[in-house]
């Protein structure tokens, strides 16, 4: 008996050796085991607007990992958190007082282009900064948006930590580690088992640029919690040389597609010596490209009808008043944009209107006449851009000159008279899209006229002063990147008063047009 216990307790030793020496952790794998971090206090050039925010939102989302363990900044401590990245003995001086194994700091600033948010995470003896996130030049500046992107900023640092989580214990071949279905863990899911054996570092700014690693073993997991996992070790280096502490790696792998390959087992990398080549590529096969947004400008083809009003008062023979109306006067309507640049733009439009109308003046002919109705354009202007992306929220002020020209048939005596309309225009206009699930965008436009004028045909011997009011609506629905189709409402008023001298005392135009048609952008 005395001997089998001997010879037992033999066994135990040398296998506890084994284990001991199996175990074996580099000093850059230990200086990576983070278990608590001191989170410094958020600095910004705008009197702590965002840093005091956004430093509890850091806090929060820290007191809520179940990974890492927030410890407390010390009270005493008089560091510049702004020059950490430049005093590694300012980070251990922080990291021994704290007694953390890291630290997180974050700085912003507020810009003339934007908000710009630093996060950088400190971990280990040397006081070196590991990894470091950057949000540069934001456009956004509500507290609310800081905070998110800062808690975005946070988890970028975690995803990119050169492990996912360790080995909480080990019992024979049944271990426990720190990483649940909150990462997409499954029940069978395997995990590689590493050892940080280097760190390559930035040879200015000492951040990680990427790290060596020694893999010690695979593990098959039977049981996955929220934020544990239960498994069991399938393959292992050595015996003994998976433990407590080591760093744990889900299977990533590149995954490619099964090669073509033919009988003597070359593989067919170029497409056109495929077997499948004609069903699967077709005739002179392409390499696919996204198809390039539109940059140049746009050009739209509208179509649509008007109802249409004409209101004269005559002074001699008599003083009567008369007018001529059109209810579905068909319109057409062709307007271009050339973008100089994104903000930057000229513009040009052509229209045309045909209709006719009654002569209501007593004794005169004929009882019909036929009018048309024919405009042009030519505008420059600027896009006030709401935001990042040319096709989002944006303003238009524009300036330009417009003529129009409603020409009507003679009659006898004389009802009404052919009138041409012209004036410089200053034009304010808007659009907005609905959303980048609704491709639609909604806008208006109104046009303000300085010093129009008018000349009519035949003249009826005296100046006049004229007015002219123009505004619309419009919405477009995108097809496709460059093709949509566009809906506008249109209001005009072209009114003017004449002398005394003169045959008559008014005129006025009336038109409200519905328009429908494509818009090509290119």
């Amino acid at each position: 008996m005395k001997i089998k216990f001997l010879i037992s307790f033999v066994v135990f030793a040398i296998t506890v050796q084994t284990f001991a020496q199996n175990a074996y952790v580099s000093p850059v794998d230990q200086d990576l085991a983070i278990k608590s971090i001191v989170l410094v206090p958020t600095t910004d050039n705008i009197g702590g607007i965002y840093s005091r925010p956004v430093e509890e939102q850091l806090r929060q989302q820290l007191n809520e990992d179940k990974q890492w363990s927030l410890v407390n900044f010390p009270k005493n401590l008089e560091i510049k958190s702004e020059l950490l990245d430049e005093s590694p003995a300012q980070v251990q001086k922080l990291l021994q007082a704290a007694k953390s194994n890291a630290a997180l700091t974050t700085k912003i600033i507020r810009g003339p282009r934007g908000i710009s948010i630093t996060m950088t995470l400190f971990v280990g003896r040397e006081g070196y900064p590991l990894l470091q996130e950057t949000l540069v030049d934001y456009k956004g500046f509500d507290t609310a948006d800081i905070k998110t992107q800062a808690s975005i900023l946070l988890n970028n640092i975690k995803n990119r930590m050169p492990f996912r989580a360790e080995i909480l214990s080990r019992r024979g071949q049944q271990v426990t580690l720190n990483l649940g279905s909150n990462y997409g863990l499954k029940t069978d899911s395997r995990v590689s088992v590493v050892q940080i054996i280097k760190i390559n570092r930035h040879p200015k700014l000492n951040f990680m640029v990427s790290t060596e690693k020694e893999v010690l073993g695979r593990v098959k997991l039977f049981k996955v919690e929220p934020y544990l996992s239960f498994g069991y070790i399938e393959l292992e280096k050595d015996a003994g040389v998976i433990a407590v502490g080591s760093k744990v790696m889900p299977d990533e792998f590149v995954k490619y597609s099964t090669p073509v390959t033919t009988p003597s087992g070359k593989i067919l990398t170029d497409i056109t010596t495929r077997p499948d080549k004609d069903v699967a590529f077709g005739d002179d096969p392409k390499e696919w490209a996204p198809e390039p947004p539109p940059q140049y400008g746009k050009v739209e083809v509208l179509a649509g009808f008007s109802s249409y009003s004409q209101n004269v008062k005559l002074t001699t023979p008599s003083a009567q008043s008369i007018s001529g109306n059109a209810n579905l006067a068909p319109n057409l309507l062709i307007r271009g944009e050339l973008w100089l640049n994104p903000e930057w733009f000229i513009g040009a439009s052509l229209r045309q209107a045909v209709f006719s109308i009654d002569n209501s003046l007593s004794g005169s002919s004929p009882g019909s006449l036929n009018e048309s109705m024919s405009q042009y354009s030519v505008t420059g202007g600027y896009n006030f851009l709401l935001s990042n992306d040319f096709f989002g929220p944006k303003i238009q002020l524009s300036a330009g000159y417009q003529d129009t020209n409603f020409k009507i048939d003679d009659s006898t005596p004389v009802a009404f008279t052919s009138n041409k309309y012209g004036g410089l225009l200053i034009s304010l206009g808007g659009s907005f899209p609905l959303g980048p699930e609704i491709p639609m965008e909604l806008g208006g436009k109104f046009d303000l006229f300085m010093n129009p004028t008018m000349s009519e045909s035949p003249n009826s011997g005296s100046g006049t002063s004229s007015t002219i009011n123009s505004f619309s609506f419009f919405g477009t629905y995108r097809l496709k990147q460059k093709f949509a189709i566009k809906g506008e409402l249109l209001f005009e008023n072209f009114s003017s008063d004449y002398k005394a001298s003169a045959d008559r005392s008014t005129v006025s135009h009336k038109m409200t047009t519905f328009l429908g048609g494509i818009e090509y952008l290119f």
